[in-house]
């Protein structure tokens, strides 16, 4: 497709699998997004499906909706559990318990008592969290999102192919299977 696959891969997106797999299935997500939260047991699905398989590879990018005051934050959560090899567990911890500290004025306690979960450094975590260490980051997977017309979430791209709103597992596997 003629998707830019600098815009769908950034320098610092989590991957897991290889960024030239044969399809590369992207996901543009807001950790307080309530879709995004549906969505994340089916992607999580989805990879435990094609996780043997070096052909396909996953990623996920942020894009914080400016409506969701937790949702930026969350989003360097993610990525201070990240910086200790724990990306994709703060993610689906994130998703999981959205409920928890979404709507909480001080979803930074909350977060640190997950890192402690996750045996994080949670002082590490913390400064990072505070000091915004993933800002740039999280700006960069915004400003991508924006550049290949992204304006809700969650937004997955499958082999560069744009869906937006939340596949079944079977939609996901059909679309994969048929770029295979």
């Amino acid at each position: 497709m003629g998707v830019d696959q600098a815009l769908l891969i950034g320098q610092s997106s989590h991957i897991l699998g290889t960024r030239d797999a044969r399809v590369v299935v992207v996901e543009f997500g807001d950790f307080q997004c309530p879709a995004c939260a549906y969505a994340n047991p089916i992607f999580m699905q989805l990879i435990e499906s094609y996780k043997d398989n070096p052909n396909v590879s996953f990623v996920s990018r942020h894009f914080p909706l400016p409506q969701h005051a937790n949702a930026m934050i969350a989003a360097e959560a993610a990525e201070a559990a990240g910086a200790q090899g724990k990306f994709w567990e703060m993610s689906n911890m994130l998703y999981e318990r959205q409920n928890e500290w979404s709507g909480n004025p001080k979803p930074l306690d909350i977060f640190v008592g997950y890192a402690q979960q996750l045996g994080l450094n949670t002082k590490a975590f913390s400064e990072s969290v505070n000091g915004k260490k993933f800002e740039d980051v999280i700006n960069k997977d915004r400003s991508d999102a924006r550049s290949l017309g992204i304006n809700s979430t969650p937004t997955f791209f499958v082999g560069g192919e744009k869906i937006q709103g939340v596949p079944s597992l079977e939609e996901f596997k059909k679309k994969i299977e048929s770029r295979l």
